[in-house]
């Protein structure tokens, strides 16, 4: 998983519908190139109450690539290693996963802890 890929799959559903080899195109690059559809869905798969946070939270997991999940986040929403560790043992994640490892699901479960957790200090 990536960035991207993690923001494409909650608005849509990618599909590769053709490759196109590096040697189609001059001066040809060092990689084979892919065209991807993506099908819109009719709603986004994370609640859309929780988008902010999810994009929030998203960013702050893969802005320091090779860092484990407890560390980026922490680092990213600027919060304690032990906040950062607590809100992904109430996902069931190990905080010693990267990132990358995460899926759309995992990453939509942090959310809305995250988003209960901030809703609950406001009040």
């Amino acid at each position: 998983m990536s960035l991207l890929a993690l923001s494409v799959q909650v608005y849509g559903t990618p599909r590769i519908m053709a490759q196109i080899p590096a040697g189609a195109f001059y001066p040809a690059p060092k990689v084979d190139s892919t065209v991807v559809r993506i099908d819109i869905l009719p709603f986004p798969v994370i609640e859309f109450r929780l988008l902010d946070d999810f994009f929030q939270l998203i960013k702050a997991g893969f802005s320091q690539k090779r860092k484990t999940l407890r560390n980026s986040l922490s680092a990213g929403l600027k919060i304690s290693t032990m906040e950062a560790e607590s809100l992904l043992a109430k996902a069931e994640i190990d905080s010693k996963r990267r990132a990358e490892t995460l899926s759309l699901k995992e990453w939509g479960e942090i959310s809305r802890i995250y988003s209960e957790r901030k809703n609950n200090k406001q009040a």
